[in-house]
């Protein structure tokens, strides 16, 4: 696990030591000062965590209407999956979490891993939608302030970029549900020209994967994963607007909205473990789009902070608790013993 993991740790903290020196060099400082953590109201950061935890809960909630098809599984064992998967994709270099809870869903239940990436890409794909869409709306919505800074001023171009992307993606999915034994041959006959044996490996994958989304199929389980995912992001956005009020800071909840989506959207780069440097960057730039940068820069940079401080205590809490009284080794939530059976299969 050292071998395969350390050259990407190495290389995320390089990334991660960059997006934290933009964000330091655009003026908001990584750790405030006492005088101004000092500032905030005695329930801001009791009520964020109340928040959080119920945000945190309907994150993995919900993923039980994308697993019902494949397998029954009690709401107790997909809060306990979630949480230690949430743990991974927070704890780990690049984003190798992502392949944390497929692996812990082969391990605990048996589902091939290629199927937990279907309900993965499902999850992706809509969340992806939904915040790109919230930054869209503020776009339009909310007067935002003149700024210099280059990332905040490039941002309306990165939603509107995303908000294609996943549009594209929904769209993807959708096809390959009702074209799924088309998939599996051109998957089939394309790699066949390289490797026969290879093909029928990836194809068998790909078709896995076309059994993690099924779960589109069903208007009812589609329906409920679509409306606690929105509950999900609301949830989120309230507690993001709880914070900011606590901390001082003049914003309504439609910019934690915008400032929630931008946020959603910057975490998906690969970066160091805890997505340290782009978690800031992505909040700081949405700050500026609606704040005098000296505000921002001043109890901006307390709601930074806290934010990222109670969130990163929350997920790792919750995902290190169940990982440890699971007896569940870390080099099993990188599905490695998965990556070697394929590799030996189709070799």
């Amino acid at each position: 696990m050292l071998r395969r993991v350390l050259p990407k740790l190495l290389l995320s903290l390089v990334l991660g030591a960059l997006f934290a020196w933009l964000a330091a060099r655009g003026g908001v400082p990584l750790v405030p000062n006492a005088e101004a953590l000092g500032a905030i109201a005695w329930w801001t950061i009791p009520g964020y965590v109340l928040s959080m935890l119920l945000t945190h809960f309907l994150r993995a909630a919900r993923w039980r209407y994308l697993i019902a098809p494949i397998k029954k599984m009690s709401l107790k064992e997909v809060i306990l999956l979630n949480w230690m998967g949430f743990f991974a994709i927070f704890a780990f270099p690049l984003r190798l979490g992502e392949v944390a809870r497929p692996a812990l869903t082969k391990l605990r239940h048996g589902i091939p891993m290629s199927v937990g990436f279907g309900t993965v890409a499902v999850e992706r794909v809509l969340d992806g939608l939904v915040t790109s869409l919230c930054v869209a709306w503020a776009l339009f919505a909310i007067p935002r302030v003149v700024t210099d800074d280059p990332i905040a001023q490039n941002l309306p171009f990165y939603g509107y970029l995303m908000l294609a992307v996943f549009s594209g993606g929904l769209v993807a999915l959708f096809a390959f549900v009702w074209q799924r034994e088309r998939a599996v041959r051109l998957t089939e006959w394309v790699l066949g020209l390289v490797s026969k044996k290879f093909a029928r490996v990836l194809a068998h994958k790909v078709s896995s994967v076309a059994d993690g989304v099924h779960s589109l199929r069903s208007p009812r389980l589609a329906g409920g994963f679509a409306l606690e995912s929105l509950l999900y992001w609301a949830s989120n956005a309230l507690g993001m607007w709880i914070l900011a009020l606590g901390v001082g800071l003049p914003i309504g909840f439609g910019h934690a909205v915008s400032i929630m989506g931008i946020l959603a959207i910057g975490v998906l780069l690969p970066t160091g473990p805890g997505l340290f440097g782009n978690f800031q960057l992505a909040v700081s730039a949405g700050l500026k789009l609606y704040l005098a940068e000296s505000l921002v820069s001043g109890m901006g940079s307390v709601y930074i902070f806290l934010l990222y401080g109670v969130q990163a205590t929350v997920i790792l809490t919750l995902g290190i608790i169940p990982l440890y009284t699971s007896k569940i080794p870390l080099r099993a939530l990188l599905g490695q013993a998965e990556g070697d059976a394929v590799a030996a299969e189709s070799s």
